[in-house]
């Protein structure tokens, strides 16, 4: 299993605990993308698709993620970790709303710093099925900095975060070229009921409704 990133201990020392999404579920995507919570705990989760990807995610919303390990060599991937800032800078209630940090990304071919400037931007809401829940709301933009240019835009993304799901339930992403891609969270079976049959179902019909 994945190693504990130590960037992960610096996250969610001062976030409540809430109740959230059971080890065992199965997150169904508007993409048709499944992933399965493997592991969790206060600081990270793990989550595993359908083609046996592991995805190290931090439990602070706007944070990249954590390492990325492909199936079947697991060697294959990248981890990513903070060398610079604080994404704890960033409160959802009085306090600073900004936060700059920098990654170290690593992978077994190459290295390299990517530089995240992220904003709260205020609360809102998420129905999943019938149920509505209230969100974080964040606004993120990766940055690339040249000597003697100015800083460009790499992408923004911009998240909607369900504090008692703890998860990313809607993400809107854009490239440097104004390509927009959203993916949102459409269902998520509980453990008991993510049998294969039901998650084939509802991928099924989310590909044959666009």
């Amino acid at each position: 299993m994945i190693r504990l990133c130590t960037t992960c201990l610096l996250l969610l020392l001062a976030m409540p605990a809430q109740a959230s999404t059971e080890i065992g579920s199965v997150a169904i995507y508007s993409d048709g993308s499944v992933e399965k919570l493997l592991e969790k705990n206060s600081e990270w989760s793990v989550w595993q698709d359908q083609r046996k990807r592991l995805y190290k995610k931090a439990n602070y919303p706007h944070f990249p993620i954590l390492h990325y390990q492909k199936f079947p060599d697991p060697s294959e991937g990248y981890r990513q970790e903070l060398v610079f800032g604080s994404p704890l800078k960033i409160q959802t209630f009085g306090g600073e709303t900004t936060a700059s940090y920098e990654l170290l990304k690593t992978s077994k071919s190459s290295s390299g710093k990517k530089y995240w400037q992220c904003s709260y931007a205020g609360k809102g809401k998420y129905k999943l099925g019938s149920k509505k829940y209230k969100t974080q709301n964040y606004d993120c933009t990766r940055i690339i900095l040249k000597k003697g240019f100015y800083p460009q835009q790499k992408e923004q993304l911009l998240l909607k975060y369900s504090p008692t799901l703890q998860v990313v339930v809607d993400r809107k992403r854009i490239d440097s070229k104004g390509n927009k891609k959203r993916v949102k969270l459409i269902k998520i079976l509980k453990p008991e009921k993510a049998t294969a049959k039901r998650i084939a179902r509802a991928v099924y019909k989310i590909r044959n409704e666009k």
